[in-house]
């Protein structure tokens, strides 16, 4: 080769590199994806992982409380039993995303007769809230010696105590067939007779001057109700017959064969 002046030539011959460094010069292309496929597993798997750990070896999301609202003390006591009885079955169902709310609720229902529609919602991490509308009472039947408040439909939904009256006068019809029953959740009267004695309450009062004191009924399946007054008359009427039409037949009686002296006097 030729020397240019001042620059010194250094012939070392063609450089080549051992087997082990063209080895590890080729090794970040084959791990390369190897780590790219590690990473993106781990990226998936171990957020499931750690959210199965507290799934299930935890008692996060166990539920720890269950809370009844709008519902009375004895209705909510039931409500809570119930769905304590269902928490206890497996330890599985203590899980708050295993309970099963739509099946719970119909249970609910079929077994507490005074609940109109109940909702069950799940307060994370370990809540159970059930939302409760109870039925509206219409009248109170007195048999054998218990008081049973009665719906709309004439069905007996709850016995009646002092601790879960409502605040709203109800008509009082006491059964004076002591071999009658009265089974919860059943219907005890049918819903004509519960409206004709709700329309008895309203209208008697405008009616003849006096307003209900005492209804009975001879029985449950009877088809009258004998209705004594505060002024100690005594009126029958047929349950199978318009109640309009009878007060209105009351009224004339009153007003044309009996004199006001009578009146006064009876």
């Amino acid at each position: 080769r030729k020397r240019e002046p001042g620059n010194a030539l250094l012939d070392v011959g063609e450089y080549r590199p051992s087997p082990w460094r063209r080895y590890w010069q080729k090794m970040p292309a084959k791990i390369l994806p190897a780590l790219s496929i590690t990473l993106l597993i781990s990226v998936v798997t171990v957020p499931i992982i750690i959210f199965a750990w507290f799934f299930f070896a935890t008692d996060i999301f166990q539920v720890q409380a269950v809370t009844v609202v709008d519902a009375q003390p004895d209705t909510s006591k039931q409500v809570k039993e119930i769905i304590n009885q269902r928490l206890s079955q497996s330890p599985l169902a203590k899980n708050i995303f295993f309970l099963p709310a739509d099946s719970l609720e119909d249970e609910i229902i079929s077994k507490v007769p005074q609940i109109r529609t109940i909702h069950i919602l799940r307060k994370i991490p370990g809540t159970i809230k059930a939302i409760v509308q109870e039925k509206q009472p219409a009248l109170l039947l007195q048999s054998n010696g218990n008081y049973y408040f009665v719906d709309q439909e004439g069905i007996a939904n709850q016995e009646a105590s002092i601790a879960n009256l409502p605040g709203v006068i109800l008509p009082i019809v006491k059964n004076d067939d002591r071999s009658g029953s009265v089974a919860l959740g059943v219907a005890a009267v049918a819903p004509p007779f519960v409206s004709f004695v709700q329309m008895l309450e309203k209208e008697l009062p405008a009616a003849v001057g006096a307003k209900p004191a005492e209804m009975h009924i001879p029985s449950l399946a009877a088809r009258e109700v004998h209705v004594k007054l505060e002024n100690n008359w005594l009126i029958l009427f047929d349950t199978s017959r318009p109640e309009a039409g009878q007060i209105n037949v009351l009224k004339k009686l009153l007003s044309s064969v009996v004199s006001s002296e009578e009146i006064s006097q009876l």
